[in-house]
């Protein structure tokens, strides 16, 4: 096998942000890789080592002549793309792509707070690719940011990753649109906002929840991950409910740390590919001045793991739970 650093597509790579320290930061820059080649297994083993390497974030800049098509095209390389499970697309014959739009002066935006694409589901996301359109605000404005919740797990006492090895917590994808809550969410708002991005009300992913590890391992690395989030998780199985938001509000604060977190500037035609399984990420609404379009395609990944490897999430039906009361019992 060709030696990683010998690789063509790796030509001119440089980090993504330089740390004042001179350790390796989160996130590479890959300005010489054409996304609309027809990449052999080789390739492809070069890109997932090299987004490995640069802890999950990996940005392809003037991808000028990738289309959606070949967008997805690209993404199919990976494996099973999964569409969203709670949007319908609005792209003509591509029902695989999620078209997100951010209208000028929009006061909620898309993805606005942490988290980790389709935490929700049974078989949660492995990588997301995101592509600029012809669409976009100024460069520096509307970043995208990632946390490495690798480096958050690496980071807390060995008393607390003790803690958290053997806990589960609880996804919802009706907690994220509104469902659950009864009230709109920023996430969902956003989407309704549009008047061209469609909500699925009756998206069977709404009426039920899964249980996934705390602390997650990392299939193909074996690295260690926080994988809870203020977006999808509702609670940790097991406790109280004062005592689940306690921790878990320990867990966001913790994650949103500047020292494990990575911001991605965006331009005209630049695909960022990143993998949930590594990290954590929100959007910047800093400046909602311009009209913004992205296209994403997500894969499908496995059930996540924890370091016990104990089995299959488990399904649970959906339940009416009132979150203006963060001391009521969990059920």
């Amino acid at each position: 096998q060709r030696a990683l650093s010998s690789s063509r597509l790796l030509e001119g790579r440089y980090p993504l942000n330089d740390r004042p320290d001179n350790r390796p930061g989160l996130g590479a820059v890959l300005p010489n890789v054409d996304l609309t080649e027809d990449f052999s297994e080789e390739d492809m083993e070069v890109i997932r080592q090299a987004s490995h390497e640069a802890g999950g974030i990996l940005v392809f800049p003037n991808q000028n002549k990738l289309d959606t098509p070949k967008q997805i095209q690209f993404a199919r390389k990976f494996g099973i793309i999964e569409p969203h499970a709670v949007a319908n697309s609005t792209v003509s014959n591509c029902p695989e792509c999620l078209e997100i739009i951010r209208e000028p002066q929009a006061n909620v935006v898309f993805g606005e707070n942490w988290h980790s694409d389709n935490s929700f589901m049974e078989q949660t996301c492995s990588y997301s690719i995101l592509r600029g359109t012809d669409v976009m605000p100024k460069r520096g404005s509307n970043d995208t940011l990632f946390s490495s919740t690798e480096a958050a797990f690496d980071a807390l006492s060995p008393t607390m990753q003790n803690l958290l090895y053997g806990l589960k917590a609880y996804h919802s994808a009706g907690k994220a649109y509104g469902v659950k809550t009864g009230r709109a969410t920023n996430t969902r708002a956003a989407m309704e906002a549009t008047g061209k991005m469609r909500f699925n009300d009756h998206a069977p992913i709404l009426k039920k929840d899964f249980l996934h590890p705390v602390i997650t391992v990392h299939p193909d690395t074996g690295r260690k991950s926080i994988f809870v989030s203020p977006t999808f998780t509702t609670r940790i199985d097991g406790m109280t409910r004062e005592e689940s938001d306690m921790l878990l509000g320990f867990l966001y604060e913790h994650i949103a740390k500047p020292e494990f977190c990575a911001r991605v500037s965006w331009s005209k035609y630049q695909v960022t590919m990143w993998d949930n399984r590594s990290l954590s990420h929100k959007g910047v609404a800093d400046d909602v001045s311009e009209r913004r379009i992205v296209h994403r395609v997500s894969l499908r990944g496995s059930r996540p793991r924890s370091v016990f490897d104990i089995g299959e999430p488990e399904t649970v039906p959906y339940e009416e739970v009132d979150y203006s009361h963060p001391t009521q019992p969990a059920t």
